[in-house]
């Protein structure tokens, strides 16, 4: 009768729920293995997991309270001009039963972390069964008005929502309209989506942020391990989901550093020719993490900080690279000249184009773009035809020495009409440019021989005074 006396209580709504007493007595020291304790209010009880990280906290190469100092420069994430301020962001993420975004997905752990001036608070909340959700969400809903913006990994499209679904299954309202979501995944998918082996957090932190992890239990196996523990009611096999998550939550709080320092010019390349250099960075980029760190922060309204980056990246690619691997250099040049090009800046765009010339002389590899490009660029910038012509040609010759390894290729026999047709077009133009002048100079001669021939008609002092 308890149990369907609850179940009706339920689905009377919140107020109902919340006038029951509690029905599970508080857990009499199991929890306490796992450094847990039953957390009891009116609306019910759940487990709650408490770590307080003090001011000296080191998580890989960051202090925690490092990001009291850099937080207002993740205002540029979002286009509202929001202030900024470290006490006001709250770290989320959750363990979930399953992967889908459905109504069967239960989120059963529920990890934030915030400040609270410089000491880090990670605050865990289970649920033992699902007549406990309610509470923790209660819990959770009493908690938001502190903050102004979620910090996450991946959460603005699958933890959130999962979230406040289960917030409409319980019939409770989650008022999260002022809420802004600051999702690391994205950014972290901007600098190294091609130069990490993978981009999950884990990773991410072990190779931008020097922490690793031992004996960490996959998130993957997280629902398994609460499957287990809802079968044999023992806590400690939970044991390893919690520091996993706990992890997870520590290390989107470094991560908010790692990215409010390079948004500040205070970490990375931009740091070692900054004001304030950081010793403690000892990352070395790669070619085309440098490009895409410094694209990110042009795209972010940090040009001057983007341009270290790319200055960096451009010094590089024009010194001799023989210990990097040549793919690496040779797309990086081809990415850095394309950025160059869209800001018109073409100097610099050219010498990449000659320079990744230079470099593959010798090779018959199809890659006529730098060609193209530099014969537009001189046709229709510098106004030198016979330069435009000489790269024109130079393409049309690289492309039929590849003649015989895709004899019949179609999409090549358009790309050879295609140039012969531009290589004939700039000849006329060059031969219709030159009779031109031609006609110019010849007929100079004869104005000044006219000029020479041709008497000059007096002036009198009369016309002079009219």
């Amino acid at each position: 009768m308890s149990g369907l006396r609850e179940r009706l209580g339920r689905l009377r709504g919140p107020a109902a729920a919340q006038a029951a007493p509690p029905l599970l007595p508080a857990a009499d020291g199991e929890w306490a293995q796992l450094g847990a304790h039953v957390e009891t209010s009116p609306a019910g009880s759940f487990v709650m997991r408490r770590r307080v990280y003090g001011a000296d906290s080191v998580h890989g190469k960051y202090r925690l309270r490092e990001l009291a100092d850099v937080a207002q420069q993740l205002t540029c994430f979002h286009d509202r001009d929001a202030v900024v301020r470290h006490e006001a962001l709250l770290f989320f993420d959750t363990e979930t039963t399953g992967l889908g975004v459905g109504a069967g997905n239960v989120p059963f752990m529920v990890g934030i972390g915030f400040y609270t001036g410089e000491l880090f608070t990670v605050e865990q909340l289970l649920i033992r069964n699902p007549a406990e959700e309610q509470a923790m969400l209660v819990y959770l809903q009493e908690l938001l008005d502190r903050f102004t913006h979620i910090v996450s990994y991946n959460g603005r499209t699958f933890d959130w929502p999962i979230l406040k679904n289960r917030y409409v299954l319980n019939r409770l309202t989650l008022v999260d309209s002022k809420l802004l979501q600051l999702d690391l995944l994205y950014p972290s998918r901007s600098l190294w989506r091609n130069t990490l082996p993978s981009c999950r957090l884990s990773k991410v932190e072990e190779s931008r942020l020097g922490f690793e992890r031992v004996d960490d239990v996959p998130g993957s196996m997280a629902p398994a391990f609460y499957f287990q523990y809802l079968a044999e009611k023992n806590p400690s096999v939970l044991e390893g989901v919690f520091v996993h998550n706990e992890h997870d939550i520590v290390t989107l709080a470094a991560l908010a550093i790692h990215f409010g320092k390079l948004l500040s010019g205070g970490s990375g390349v931009a740091g070692k020719t900054a004001l304030e250099p950081h010793p403690e960075q000892d990352i070395e980029f790669d070619l085309e993490e440098l490009f895409r760190t410094g694209l990110w922060l042009d795209k972010m309204g940090r040009s001057a900080i983007a341009e270290n980056y790319l200055d960096e990246l451009f010094a590089r690619l024009m010194n001799d690279l023989r210990s990097v691997n040549t793919t690496d250099q040779e797309s990086a040049i081809l990415l850095l000249a394309a950025f160059y090009k869209k800001k018109g800046e073409y100097l610099r765009a050219v010498v990449l184009w000659k320079r990744w010339i230079v470099i593959k002389n010798a090779s018959i590899a199809l890659q006529l773009e730098p060609y193209l490009e530099l014969a537009m660029y001189f046709e229709h910038r510098e106004k030198n035809l016979v330069q435009a012509i000489f790269y024109a040609e130079e393409a049309w010759a690289k492309l039929w020495r590849r003649r015989s390894l895709h004899r019949g290729d179609s999409k090549q026999n358009e790309v050879e009409e295609a140039l012969e047709k531009r290589i004939r077009r700039l000849k006329d133009k060059l031969r219709k440019t030159e009779s031109l002048t031609s006609k110019q100079s010849s007929s100079s001669v004869k104005g000044s021989k006219s000029t020479k021939t041709r008497k000059m008609k007096p002036v009198y002092v009369s016309e002079g005074l009219i």
